[in-house]
């Protein structure tokens, strides 16, 4: 009897059992809710891309996911045992080819004769000419693909003194002698303009020779590059298998090159491709996979119930779902077509050495460094751990690490203290800005202490930190207002004189100052931070008027008259903002209490991070890579319209905020940038140059800046 009773138990929890699917971002809850409803077998489990979906598979979190063979190359790095494929997803208009597409080379017939060896044919291409469909963000081919089949019958040869970019078209150059490859090699207009100037025949088979492209654009430059082949201008073309079965059909005059050397007929039944990108699949957790695929089979194929068509969509909107042809790895499935092992993949140029601050943005950054070789982006990425900003900061001027992304409240150390210089800037979500606002209590009657800055003589101020982006706005705004002379740069003495006290977290602390304060001015510019139960001035939680919400409880304690804040990090945790009043950057109060503010009356809006390393003229090469290699991995892993990335590098991480990049990024853009935000945070810094004796400080990296002195080496070099 207590058998049967165990039986019936395990039969109703077999029934009750839910796979947890890994639902991507552009699955809403609405359509997880109907997946969820009556008698469904599924329920969600909320992803942010590929990379958690593999994490929370790996973790026992969820039980099944799509995988598209660039996700599932990613997450074969870290989990090569853990997710199985169970079902393949073949598109509905292509449910008779084994692969989602084949590259393949196309020759004329006449171009080697028969007797001419395997390996002599390969050979042969030196000065023939390569017709390559080109680089365009409407066809989802990678790097890393584009350039198998140049990189292959002429493998890489780097050079120290060029960018990785240009060694790579010297290459091309050298061997094919040349060519039509249009489209943006890199990711900087200006500096593709200036490689195409100088690299001329690797547009002259092009229809477009000034503009390197093709009259015929249509199927992503597929269609061009066979024109230009079929035209006689050039003689291999590097090309989609289905474009050239379209095309071509079986002309006779042309004939399949094969990664061996050996040639195939167009009418082949199995041409030989270069590479061969497997479908997406569905992969599940290696313990579930026998259990649920006959069953996820059957619900996507019969669809009998109201739930089974919300999975369908979800999963089938434009496949249909097939059995694999035998049981088979992750790795196997994909190692039919492609390379698997990405460090066997050579890339040029010195890797980039990524500094980053915890465990967590430590994983993150192996991820995005195996995503970024994967897409074929050079040079490599490498990540090195330390153990906060400032370390980094040392880390970076002493040539342990390049880069790190900083919160823009540090942009103001990492130049005079630290000696950085910025690469990149992070453009910032416009909502996501960083606003900084002087803001003082809402007195209980018509009594106004501060009514302008002319007020401010002899009150006691409340910063977040010392030499924070606060702390910079408040110094700039008071040298144009005249409250602080325009002409010193003791802005710690000038801040003594002018207030009677204040709060400034980390005024002590050797990491924010270059130079020796006297204790005089560090004792005044602390001693309101030294307020009944808060004896301390550091920038750490023992000082409880450290941040931004720190500084608001300094005036709220009484320990200040006025507080400089970041608007975004205090905004959520005002209780009731009319007990507060804006002065404005004009100089005057806010008509009414409240944060309805303006433009015009923050002090500062500019954007919240940047990309900073060393700034050395010895290096340029070097940066130069790097920029590159950073703006084409954000235009792989960034925010692109209608695409899956494996791993988005603004977003979270394995459920965790602001790793290597902060989450209000919207995109990266060059130090030459015009827009708003970016020359408002630049202008910040206008008066640190002049004091510092160099107005070069952020303009010697200023992009085309870079180009120019790059190449004015590279000339000189040869």
């Amino acid at each position: 009897m207590r058998n049967l009773v165990w039986i019936i138990l395990l039969i109703a929890a077999a029934r009750a059992q839910k796979y947890r699917f890994c639902a991507p971002a552009d699955v809403n809850d609405a359509t997880c809710i109907s997946l969820q409803r009556g008698d469904s077998k599924v329920s969600c489990v909320h992803v942010a891309d590929s990379a958690e979906c593999a994490i929370r598979i790996a973790e026992g979190e969820a039980d099944f996911g799509i995988f598209n063979a660039e996700e599932l190359l990613l997450a074969v790095q870290f989990y090569p045992t853990v997710l199985q494929p169970i079902l393949q997803l073949r598109h509905k208009e292509m449910q008779t080819e084994e692969f989602e597409f084949q590259t393949v080379a196309v020759i004329p017939a006449d171009l080697t004769g028969m007797e001419t060896a395997p390996g002599e044919r390969l050979k042969r291409l030196r000065n023939a000419g390569l017709c390559h469909p080109g680089f365009s963000e409407s066809q989802w081919w990678t790097d890393y693909i584009l350039k198998h089949f140049e990189n292959t019958v002429n493998p890489l040869q780097c050079q120290d003194n060029v960018t990785v970019i240009e060694s790579e078209l010297r290459n091309l150059r050298d061997f094919f002698g040349k060519a039509c490859r249009p489209g943006e090699w890199v990711a900087d207009p200006s500096y593709d303009r200036e490689l195409k100037s100088k690299y001329p025949e690797l547009c002259a088979l092009c229809d477009d020779t000034v503009n390197c492209r093709y009259s015929n654009r249509h199927h992503h430059g597929h269609y061009g590059a066979l024109q230009c082949l079929t035209r006689g201008y050039g003689k291999v073309a590097y090309v989609a298998l289905k474009y050239v079965q379209e095309y071509l059909k079986t002309n006779e005059s042309f004939q399949f090159l094969c990664p061996s050397g050996t040639v195939e007929s167009l009418s082949s039944n199995s041409p030989c491709a270069w590479l061969q990108q497997p479908w997406s699949v569905i992969v599940a957790r290696k313990e579930i996979e026998d259990s649920l695929k006959p069953s996820l089979f059957d619900w996507l194929r019969n669809r009998s119930q109201s739930w089974h068509y919300d999975l369908s969509k979800i999963i089938q909107e434009d496949s249909w779902a097939f059995e694999l042809p035998e049981k088979t790895s992750a790795i196997t499935y994909l190692s039919k077509g492609r390379e698997i092992v990405l460090d066997n993949i050579k890339t040029c140029g010195k890797s980039i050495r990524w500094c980053t601050i915890s465990r967590e943005e430590t994983i993150k950054c192996k991820w995005v460094a195996k995503a970024v070789r994967a897409l074929g982006i050079a040079p490599s990425i490498s990540c090195i751990q330390s153990n906060s900003t400032f370390q980094c900061f040392r880390d970076i001027q002493e040539n342990r690490t390049d880069i790190i992304v900083i919160d823009s409240n540090y942009g103001y150390l990492a130049r005079t203290v630290h000696k950085l210089s910025t690469i990149l800037y992070s453009e910032t979500e416009d909502d996501k800005n960083s606003i900084i606002l002087a803001i003082v209590p809402e007195p209980k009657g018509d009594n106004y202490p501060i009514t302008g800055f002319q007020d401010l003589k002899g009150k006691r101020a409340c910063f977040p930190e010392y030499s924070g982006i606060s702390w910079l706005s408040f110094i700039n705004t008071a040298r144009v207002s005249g409250v602080i002379s325009s002409k010193s740069c003791d802005y710690p003495l000038l801040m003594s004189r002018l207030f009677s006290g204040a709060c400034t977290p980390g005024i002590e602390d050797t990491d924010h100052s270059r130079n020796h304060i006297s204790s005089n001015i560090t004792s005044k510019l602390c001693s309101s931070c030294r307020h009944q139960h808060n004896t301390s001035c550091a920038v750490n939680e023992t000082n409880r008027y450290y941040g931004d919400k720190g500084a608001m409880r300094c005036i709220d304690e009484g320990a200040g008259d006025i507080a400089f804040v970041e608007y975004g990090n205090i905004k959520d945790h005002i209780v009731d903002q009319h007990t507060y009043r804006i002065l404005c950057k004009n100089g005057s109060l806010a008509d009414k209490s409240g944060f309805n503010f303006d433009k015009f009356c923050a002090l500062s809006i500019t954007i919240d991070s940047e990309v900073v390393g060393r700034k050395n003229k010895d290096e340029q090469i070097t940066e130069l890579d790097t920029i590159l290699a950073l703006l084409k991995m954000e235009n792989w892993l960034g925010y692109r319209a209608n695409v899956r990335r494996p791993i988005h590098i603004y977003g979270p991480f394995n459920r965790t905020l602001n790793l290597l990049f902060k989450d209000s990024s919207a995109g990266l853009v060059s130090t030459s940038s015009t827009k708003e935000s970016v020359l408002a945070y630049k202008e910040l810094f206008t008066h640190v140059e002049t004091c510092n004796g160099s107005c070069a400080v952020t303009v010697n990296f200023i992009f085309v800046a870079l180009i120019a002195l790059y190449h004015l080496l590279s000339n000189h070099v040869h």
